[in-house]
C-alpha cells in the first residue's frame, strides 16, 4: 500500500472516493445518493441574477449556495429563493433545512428566515467564524 499525496487531485479520482463513500451511505440508510435541486432568478435578457440549489438527501435538503448579484441584492430575492427550496424540498418530504454561512456573509439573513445556529468554527479565516445553522420546516405551516 502507498499513501500519495496529490494537490491537484483529478475529478475522476475525486468521483471514486465520492462514490465510495455514497454507496457505504446507501448500504447504511437505503437512501439514495443526494439529488440537486434549483431555483434562478433571469433578468429580462434570460441572464441568471441570483439563484440557490441545494442537494436532497433522506429527510434533508443542503443549501449548497445561495446567491444574489449585488445590482439585485435587498429586493428579496434571496428570501424567495430560499422560500421556494425549502418549500419544494418539504413537499418531497425533505424537511430538514441545513446550511453553512460565514461571519462575513448572510448570517442574518438567514436567522432572519428561522434558520438556527448549533455549530461554530472560530477563526475559519482569520477573524471570521463559520456557521452552521438549521431549520425544520415540518414545524411550520408552508
Amino acid at each position: 500500500m502507498i499513501l500519495e499525496l496529490n494537490e491537484h487531485p483529478s475529478a475522476t479520482d475525486f468521483r471514486i472516493i465520492l462514490d465510495g463513500v455514497r454507496s457505504f451511505n446507501r448500504d447504511q440508510t437505503g437512501n439514495a445518493p443526494p439529488r440537486a435541486v434549483a431555483y434562478f432568478v433571469r433578468d429580462h435578457g434570460g441572464r441568471i441574477v441570483g439563484g440557490v440549489q441545494g442537494s436532497l438527501w433522506g429527510r434533508s435538503v443542503h443549501i449548497d449556495a445561495l446567491w444574489v448579484d449585488t445590482e439585485y441584492r435587498g429586493a428579496g430575492y434571496g428570501s424567495q429563493l430560499m422560500k421556494a427550496i425549502e418549500k419544494y424540498a418539504a413537499e418531497h418530504e425533505h424537511p430538514l433545512v441545513y446550511l453553512e454561512t460565514t461571519s462575513f456573509q448572510a448570517l442574518p439573513f438567514y436567522e432572519g428566515l428561522g434558520y438556527r445556529v448549533f455549530g461554530e468554527l472560530p477563526e475559519i479565516s482569520a477573524g471570521h467564524s463559520l456557521f452552521f445553522l438549521r431549520k425544520d420546516t415540518s414545524a411550520e405551516d408552508q
